[in-house]
């Protein structure tokens, strides 16, 4: 009931979502928005569409900018060329969307085939993304351990005001952890995408979201919501599969854009992340991440609840210092990023598990054929004991060197 409370008038209209993009997809089946295009009139097209969403996000960052500075007498005058260039293009964008969100489709479709991942020598589901905002997500965790306990998605456009407001009156209410936190994409149908400068993380989200669909016809799937395990199996197989997609088709159709160091790609998909600072010489922050999580990890084991949320906030204002914009550093935080156990937030095995898994498979096709049987967490552990190459000890390895070596943004991606 409290939480009903809280987030009343917030939520996500998931129908109202689907029966536009629903409408937009039917019309491009019958006008077939691109299809004219050469390939590499299609190759410009795309990446100027990914050129324009850097120039939107700089333009408005500067926007708010001018607004920001009191030594300004009429902010709207001053910042009047930047909106004048800043409502052009997202003219220009809308009118394009729909191109580019086909050719992008047909691209991840054409090289899902060729990696074995047709269904009767079909795609399917078909690969259908919108470019939108997607929901943000509501966590709460209890305080004395990290694991989801409730999961609600909201508005997009929810302020962050607001998410404040609602995060405190949950903690209060019920004494749990809560987050209200950002998604860079939504396994609906179309699948959600968030519109992002660099095409190799697009790419990977839309082929990470369409894995999800393709399990829904399949028993990972199904008992996604099972268990913690579940969905971190779940979620770590789609980003498996988003890593490799995205590589191929950014080899084949944008071979001038590959970025050697942009895989693996963080697996958290916040827009802040993505836009944070350069890395300097003297701050790894992958590391710093994991080894804030196991010291909150130990913390808690010991029952020191208080302490434990002490030492968060001193490690997120740490965080704030170098540029890293984290508003909340808490049990939610961990209980939701660590879902994805490739990532530097996740202590959980899953995730070095299913990488040694993949390698030991012959393709991603085996590997997705294999780990979409799963109905239980065990499943994984009796997979890699059939595998033909000899096991890893995993109980008998050291905890900084249990998951594939994956930073969240340092040195990874832009």
């Amino acid at each position: 009931r409290a939480a009903r409370r809280a987030i009343h008038g917030t939520g996500f209209r998931l129908a109202a979502w689907e029966v536009q993009a629903m409408g937009q997809k039917l019309r491009d089946a019958v006008q077939l928005p691109g299809a004219g295009l050469t390939a590499q009139q299609q190759h410009d097209l795309v990446l100027a569409y990914f050129d324009a969403v850097g120039r939107i996000d700089q333009l408005s960052a500067e926007i708010e900018r001018i607004y920001a500075d009191p030594g300004l007498p009429d902010h709207t005058s001053a910042a009047a060329a930047q909106q004048a260039e800043l409502d052009t293009l997202r003219a220009e964008q809308e009118a394009r969307r729909p191109a580019v969100e086909r050719i992008l489709e047909q691209q991840v479709g054409a090289v899902l085939a060729d990696l074995g991942l047709a269904t009767a020598g079909y795609i399917w589901p078909p690969v259908r993304f919108q470019f939108t905002e997607s929901p943000n997500y509501l966590i709460l965790s209890p305080r004395n351990r990290i694991t989801v306990e409730e999961g609600v998605y909201l508005d997009p456009t929810l302020p962050v005001a607001q998410m404040e407001q609602i995060e405190a009156q949950l903690q209060r209410e019920l004494d749990v952890s809560a987050l209200v936190d950002g998604t860079g994409g939504f396994s609906s149908y179309p699948t959600m995408v968030l519109a992002y400068s660099a095409p190799d993380w697009v790419i990977d989200t839309v082929a990470h979201e369409w894995l999800h669909t393709y399990l829904m016809f399949r028993p990972l799937g199904w008992h996604y919501y099972d268990s913690g395990g579940m969905r971190t199996i779940n979620e770590t197989v789609a980003s498996i599969v988003g890593e490799e997609v995205s590589r191929q088709v950014m080899l084949r159709f944008y071979p001038d854009r590959v970025r050697p160091e942009a895989w693996p790609r963080p697996l958290s998909m916040r827009r802040d992340w993505l836009n944070a600072p350069q890395p300097d010489d003297e701050f790894e922050f992958g590391p710093f991440m994991r080894r804030t999580r196991l010291e909150v990890d130990r913390l808690l084991a010991a029952g020191e609840i208080g302490q434990a949320e002490t030492f968060m906030e001193t490690q997120r204002r740490a965080l704030v210092e170098r540029g890293y914009a984290i508003r909340k550093l808490n049990q939610a935080y961990f209980a939701f990023h660590g879902s994805y156990a490739v990532g530097s937030a996740a202590t959980d095995p899953i995730g070095g598990k299913l990488r040694l898994l993949r390698e030991r498979s012959a393709s991603l096709d085996e590997f997705v054929q294999i780990v979409a049987r799963f109905d239980d967490p065990g499943d994984l552990d009796a997979a890699l004991a059939d595998a033909a190459l000899p096991s890893l000890s995993w109980q008998h390895t050291e905890p900084e060197s249990r998951l594939s070596p994956v930073g969240w943004l340092t040195g990874e991606t832009g």
